[in-house]
């Protein structure tokens, strides 16, 4: 695998925590299964609507920060 270098904020970093806390399965783990289920997300509305899926990037691009 290749390291990805992404900045998470302060509460996506307490979110994986809680994830990790409540699973029981390494934070490496859930980052890449939330990271593949959210780009399935993206992928498949980007078939159906282009710019809804760039809205839906770039809206939760600034509510994650």
């Amino acid at each position: 695998m290749k390291m990805l270098p992404v900045k998470f904020s302060d509460t996506q970093m307490l979110k994986l925590k809680d994830a990790v806390d409540v699973l029981g399965i390494d934070n490496s783990k859930i980052a890449r299964a939330a990271l593949r289920l959210g780009l399935n997300q993206i992928v498949a509305l980007s078939a159906k609507d282009l710019e809804k899926a760039i809205d839906l990037v770039l809206i939760n691009d600034v509510r994650s920060k």
